[in-house]
């Protein structure tokens, strides 16, 4: 599920790519000011030796929206879910394949793709003790079907999915069925984090709801006719059930240990755990502590205050730990599938006209921004495909920058400054209006270097844009209800088989779906319901080609670059390794020689 990054944006959750090849090979990315700044490779593991112990201590800018990993989209939450849930599926890291986790094996597919049937591990259990079988699995489908629940981000990977079952009674084998084929069904259904009914239905409640009914309730939307699916909805998105140990229960090598709000959240290792064998979870804990000031922050990793941090600002990661080993650090920057844009919301009357969103693309100068602000740690994008994806479309023209080139598309679409104020006007429904907007963000530094500039360039075309900051949550709770005008966005992408129905659907724009920017157009649809029944890997890159291209004439979002993450983090953990992969190192897989420990229980 696509995700927004707090760093850059955060929207958890599935736009996908598959990079061309598998290994990871030797990188750079080029500026045209700076030197060539050189990838972090992808290590050997270093095991030998390896002993418990420890903690890590990463930086984080806010708190998580919330930890049950159904109802929740934020990038920030999922890169501690999964520490805390387990799926039926994994991806390996490095080759990008499926492997069992909680399955035996991969899933027996019919011949017709309508059915996915999954033999389950019968080892497995929740860090409470308790084991994991077919009924926690078919109630964590149901709660992401029901309408009710703040689900819509994941809920559309399971439109097409029309029950789940017991094989035969057997706890341990399930069966989904799909209403239609779906080329991405195994890794949906691979993919979910799977949560316990023994903790969070104790009543049973969603036993009564029949998978018809969920569906019906899906096509009215209306409580009032199923007053039970609200009331559980109303439990399931209720903050204690993210956040208190006693429900935030998972089958992975971590479980929740206390949520200080504003401050940290602690997840202490599952002694538990019934994969120790394969999974390791080498530290103690894994602190996620607040800091949202950037400076902060790096003083604090400086000082030994936080062991590890994804550093904002690339003039951190470039000047200000220039020599990260006087002060015992080590530097990654990693290649992970993000993509970075401007959002305009398109139902606003200043964004709805495709001239002025082209307008917009043509006034910002993104290499200038990528050389002076990011270093030349970024390339440009045409597309919202990641651009080592094989399906990102390389026929895309470049957007050079050209303000004469705005002001011809703003004059032809009727903005004109008529009162001589340096403000372009336009009557709009009957009114005068000037071009006039905020801009908002969240208190991210390097968000708003990015943002004054381009505000700067709007100025000289006659629009007046300002700046607006809010906290993570209150900036992501009006995004979510298209409650902006515009922001610096970025998607966090997996690294399974592309979807774009999740953001680019005119159907997730309803609510608060992924597709925050209100983006409808029909041909679009007819594309992505075509991409999501085509099994022809070389058919749907055809298909996914074309789709670039609508959202490209479209210009719905100004987009501006891929950049590579920085990281700094403490040289006293070893097997700390790079994957070119979303969610980059894995903290449960690090360790600190016994002399090097500097947390104690």
């Amino acid at each position: 599920m696509n995700k927004p990054v707090i760093a850059i944006f955060t929207v958890l959750s599935v736009f996908t790519i598959i990079f061309s090849s598998c290994g990871r090979k030797k990188e750079t990315t080029e500026s045209r000011e700076n030197a060539t700044v050189q990838l972090t490779e992808l290590a050997k593991p270093d095991l030998n030796g390896a002993v418990q112990g420890d903690w890590v201590i990463k930086q984080e800018m806010s708190d998580a929206e919330k930890l049950n990993p159904t109802v929740t989209n934020d990038a920030s939450a999922s890169g501690i879910d999964l520490y805390i849930f387990e799926t039926l599926l994994d991806i390996n890291r490095e080759t990008y394949e499926l492997v069992p986790l909680i399955a035996k094996s991969l899933p027996e597919i019919s011949d017709d793709k309508m059915s996915y049937t999954f033999d389950l591990k019968e080892n497995v259990t929740f860090s409470d003790g308790k084991p994991l079988t077919g009924e926690d699995i078919i109630f964590t489908v149901k709660t992401i079907k029901n309408p009710f629940t703040d689900a819509q981000a994941l809920r559309n990977y399971f439109v097409d999915l029309k029950s789940v079952e017991l094989v035969d009674g057997n706890k341990f084998k399930v069966r989904f069925n799909m209403s239609k084929p779906y080329f991405r069904a195994v890794y949906a259904l691979g993919s979910m984090m799977i949560t316990p009914k023994h903790l969070l239905d104790k009543d049973n409640l969603n036993d009564k709801f029949t998978w018809d009914q969920l569906d019906a309730a899906q096509k009215s939307l209306d409580p009032k006719k199923y007053p039970d699916m609200q009331k559980y909805a109303d439990f399931l998105n209720s903050q204690d059930v993210s956040r208190l140990s006693e429900y935030v229960v998972g089958s992975g090598p971590y479980k929740l240990d206390k949520w200080i709000t504003g401050q940290s959240i602690t997840l202490s290792r599952n002694e538990n755990y019934w994969n120790k064998g394969r999974t390791p979870n080498f530290p103690n804990k894994l602190v996620f502590k607040i800091i949202q000031d950037q400076n902060a922050a790096v003083v604090a990793a400086k000082n030994k205050e936080v062991d590890y941090m994804y550093v904002i600002q690339p003039i951190d990661f470039v000047e200000n730990i220039k020599n990260p080993e006087q002060f015992n650090l080590k530097k990654a920057l990693v290649s992970e599938p993000v993509y970075i844009f401007i959002a305009w919301n398109n139902n606003s009357p200043l964004f709805n006209d495709k001239k002025v969103r082209w307008a917009l693309s043509y006034a910002i100068d993104r290499q200038t921004m990528i050389d002076k602000i990011v270093y030349g740690m970024g390339t440009m994008v045409q597309s919202p495909v990641f651009i080592k994806s094989k399906y990102y479309n390389n026929d895309l023209p470049v957007i050079e920058y050209n303000p004469e080139k705005s002001k011809q598309l703003l004059a032809e679409a009727g903005w004109k400054d008529t009162d001589g104020d340096g403000v372009l006007d336009k009557v709009i429904n009957g009114k005068k209006t000037d071009f006039k907007f905020t801009f908002i963000n969240n208190n991210n530094p390097k968000r708003k270097k990015v943002m004054l500039v381009v505000i700067e360039s709007l100025k000289q075309l006659g629009i007046q844009a300002d700046l607006q900051e809010y906290e993570w949550s209150v900036f992501l709770d009006k995004t979510k209800k298209h409650e902006f005008d515009a922001c610096y966005s970025a998607w966090q992408l997996s690294v399974t088989p592309e979807d774009p129905y999740q953001i680019w659907h005119s159907s997730q724009a309803e609510g608060e779906g992924s597709n925050f920017i209100s983006y409808k157009n029909p041909e679009s649809d007819k594309l992505i319901e075509a991409n999501r029944v085509e099994f022809d890997d070389s058919k749907r890159m055809e298909i996914l080609k074309k789709w670039q291209q609508i959202i490209y004439d479209d210009q719905p979002t100004t987009f501006l670059w891929a950049e590579p993450s920085r990281y700094v983090y403490s040289d006293r953990f070893k097997n700390a390794r790079w994957y070119a992969y979303p969610d980059s190192p894995l903290l449960n897989e690090w360790w600190t020689p016994t002399v090097a420990q500097r947390y104690k229980e």
